[in-house]
């Protein structure tokens, strides 16, 4: 995990918190979150795809210098956990914190929430991988539909920890809550294993993500 926050993701976390935009924006650790799933898609979207599902509808900037300074800052972070997934350094932020029995304290959920968001507005960008995949490699298609599926899970577990425990407990597994703490020892493999995944499907589309380094500022 990271020990140090950077300048940005400071600036993030404050301007959520503002009398300007908290009840505009969703939450530092959502925004966070759903920038990991923009970045470690398959073929990254345009600013103008993505930017807009930071904002709660139907809540809208007031100005444009508004709009700008928080495109300035989200491009910024972008371009950092971008940086940081080609080095392979793939953690949750500073400050992103999993608790069982504190649900204030329990961020982890939240950007968990922010990353599913992401993935599910970006499920055609995985989907075309796949197809593309299917067409010229189908041989190791089930492992890395296997191993999407276990990182699903986990961001599904951790996003909503209550609803985890009862689906479990209907199922006949009562242990489920005592086995979370354990469980989560093994969320940044995860983290690492889904950019991994992204990794293998981005071969089989143009190179947009150098594309798109060259292109940002």
């Amino acid at each position: 995990m990271h020990n140090f926050e950077s300048p940005d993701s400071a600036a993030l976390r404050e301007l959520c918190r503002s009398a300007d935009f908290r009840h505009v924006l969703h939450p530092y650790e959502y925004i966070q979150g759903l920038l990991f799933a923009v970045c470690a898609a398959p073929e990254i979207p345009m600013p103008e795809t993505w930017l807009p599902w930071v904002i709660k509808t139907p809540h809208q900037l007031n100005s444009a210098e508004q709009t700008q300074s928080l495109s300035d800052l989200l491009m910024k972070l972008l371009q950092q956990q971008l940086k940081n997934m080609s080095e392979e350094r793939i953690s949750l932020p500073t400050g992103v914190h999993f608790h069982l029995t504190d649900e204030a304290k329990n961020t982890a959920a939240v950007w968990c929430q922010g990353m599913l968001f992401g993935h599910q507005q970006l499920e055609p960008v995985w989907q075309k991988a796949w197809d593309k995949m299917q067409s010229i490699e189908p041989a190791n298609m089930q492992k890395l539909h296997k191993d999407l599926r276990h990182c699903l899970y986990m961001f599904t577990t951790f996003a909503d920890i209550p609803l985890a425990i009862k689906q479990a407990e209907e199922r006949g597994n009562h242990q489920l809550g005592d086995a979370l703490p354990t469980i989560f020892l093994s969320f940044p493999q995860t983290l690492k294993t889904y950019v991994g995944l992204s990794g293998r499907l981005v071969d089989y589309l143009p190179h947009q993500f150098e594309t798109f380094m060259q292109r940002s500022p």
